[in-house]
């Protein structure tokens, strides 16, 4: 591990970890709701909101929230838990200056541009535009940093004669 992690590898890794413990605790609180009647939790938040339970989209989200199976929350549950896992490895991966890390957020990074370069030409908005050069920006920053500090450990492992 190499403990001078540069400064945004250090800010990636706080958001990173951010996300991650946010996603833990909203995957919690969908395991709690397994057993309960979502409907009624939902009506006693909109009563709660002082939202009118007659309008037509409260009913509606009503109706539907009647609908959800608990193997669909369990299931929910589950991915959020596990995608939360990830980015907390992956943070705290990148905190701690781990190789690993670095390469794990280039694939985790990545993988996703193409995706969202589709989104953006069938559905234009200026605000799909901005995510996408911002993910684009902070892709060929990581993979910049990511070869150089590649390139600068394989020649101190040559220097050193490994």
């Amino acid at each position: 591990m190499d403990k001078k992690a540069p400064l945004g590898l250090k800010i990636i890794a706080a958001a990173k970890i951010v996300k991650g413990v946010a996603l833990a605790g909203l995957s919690l609180g969908v395991f709690d709701l397994i057993h309960k009647d979502l409907a009624a939790v939902a009506l006693h938040f909109v009563q709660v909101a002082r939202i009118s339970p007659e309008n037509r989209y409260v009913a509606l989200m009503l109706e539907k929230l009647g609908l959800v199976e608990p193997s669909t929350l369990k299931r929910l549950g589950e991915l959020s838990a596990l995608y939360a896992a990830i980015l907390l490895v992956e943070g705290l991966g990148l905190w701690l200056g781990a190789a690993w890390a670095e390469y794990i957020v280039v694939i985790s990074s990545g993988i996703f541009v193409p995706e969202e370069c589709i989104a953006t030409l069938h559905h234009f908005t200026w605000l799909r535009l901005s995510i996408l050069i911002l993910n684009g920006v902070i892709l060929a920053y990581v993979v910049h940093l990511v070869w150089t500090r590649y390139k600068d450990r394989r020649a101190s492992r040559a220097a050193l004669g490994k």
